[in-house]
């Protein structure tokens, strides 16, 4: 494993802890193209372990009516927003009723409001408050718990995905269990779906996505699910029957923590991050929906693919606190079946991303990053 002592850790480790009012990022310069920018905010702490035990942020959620707007949540430290194409950040905004409840560990899931409404954020938790599954309604300011029953007493899971075409649905994986719940209603009721034996894995996080099929009544039901690393034990399995049955796709598996996918288009092509396939490591390729793969891109291990109507990128990383990973980033023109390169990443981005998001400023297409303990991260393409 690309793995060594973390310095920064050590030489950062003296940073005080976010305060307990909002506060709003200083004005930062604005990048070069095809630069990488550190837009972390000044005030939140990515070194010490705080009340939750502090990772940094693992996911980056834009708005899809307001593509200015993008959200992510700090362990320990709230949710935070950006109105500016995620140049500026200010936080914690969970400061209305309900909100002290996702200031954990966990992350953030985003689907579009009714018309001229906020959007609708979703949060689960691992650990500290947040633990369990939380909704928003206006905007990330207050926040409702809604008990997953299939849980039990354990209300430990990641962050739900959200159906492309009904903003209600949403699907969860549990915390380390061979659990994955689902809902119609937006969070408020949960029912258990069932799994094929060979997807049974104690201690392991599963990750599953909505495949987007150009259709509604076909997306609702057509989903990837991939295993944590378990040494292609278990790998990738699809169903598009709403999980009634399923296909083990490839031996593809995610690493620690993390998993994102990428769709460019309804055409049925999805890129998946290599991480113990059989097909070689880099970056999987489907031009049916997931239901074949076959291998594009420099073979080294991804976690994570990305992307804009011109480029594909993937990246490497995992949940390792205290860690300088190589963010291992490679990328190639669309359509992504050849002209994969490594690119440079600046130094102080000393582990990739566990989530990315693409926006469109009317002129350029922007990627916003979660690094875990690296904090934020800005591309302008």
């Amino acid at each position: 494993m690309r793995k060594i002592v973390n310095t920064l850790a050590v030489a950062l480790s003296a940073l005080p802890n976010l305060p307990s009012v909002a506060v709003a990022a200083e004005p930062a310069p604005v990048p070069a193209h095809g630069t990488w920018a550190d837009v972390t905010p000044s005030g939140v702490d990515l070194v010490n372990m705080l009340s939750c035990e502090n990772y940094g942020s693992i996911t980056m959620a834009a708005d899809p009516a307001r593509p200015s707007d993008l959200f992510t949540q700090f362990n320990c430290q709230g949710v935070w927003k950006s109105v500016d194409y995620g140049l500026t950040w200010s936080g914690p905004i969970n400061t209305g009723h309900g909100g002290t409840g996702v200031s954990g560990a966990g992350g953030l899931a985003i689907a579009r409001g009714p018309a001229g409404q906020p959007p609708i954020l979703y949060s689960a938790g691992i650990r500290g408050t947040g633990v369990g599954f939380w909704k928003s309604t206006d905007g990330g300011v207050s926040w409702t718990n809604y008990r997953v029953a299939p849980g039990g007493d354990y209300q430990g899971f990641y962050p739900p995905v959200v159906n492309p075409y009904d903003p209600n649905h949403l699907l969860m994986t549990g915390h380390q269990r061979s659990l994955i719940v689902q809902s119609f209603d937006g969070g408020r009721h949960w029912s258990e779906v069932a799994i094929a034996d060979g997807m049974k894995h104690i201690g392991g996080t599963g990750f599953i996505f909505f495949i987007d099929t150009g259709r509604a009544g076909t997306t609702t039901g057509t989903w990837i699910w991939t295993a944590e690393a378990t040494g292609r034990k278990i790998g990738t399995w699809r169903t598009s029957d709403r999980g009634r049955t399923w296909t083990k796709v490839d031996s593809n598996e995610h690493p620690h923590g993390q998993m994102q996918i990428y769709q460019p288009d309804k055409s049925g092509i999805v890129f998946m991050p290599g991480f113990h396939s059989e097909l070689g490591t880099g970056v999987l390729r489907s031009t049916d929906y997931g239901e074949t793969w076959s291998s594009v891109g420099i073979a080294m291990d991804q976690a994570v693919v990305f992307g804009t109507p011109k480029r594909v990128y993937a990246m490497y990383a995992w949940a390792c606190g205290g860690c300088l990973l190589d963010p291992a980033l490679q990328s190639a023109p669309q359509p992504g079946l050849s002209g994969w390169a490594r690119m440079s990443t600046p130094p102080a981005m000393a582990i990739g991303p566990a989530q990315a998001a693409t926006v469109f400023d009317g002129t350029n297409y922007i990627i916003l990053t979660a690094n875990w303990r690296a904090g934020l991260w800005r591309f302008v393409e």
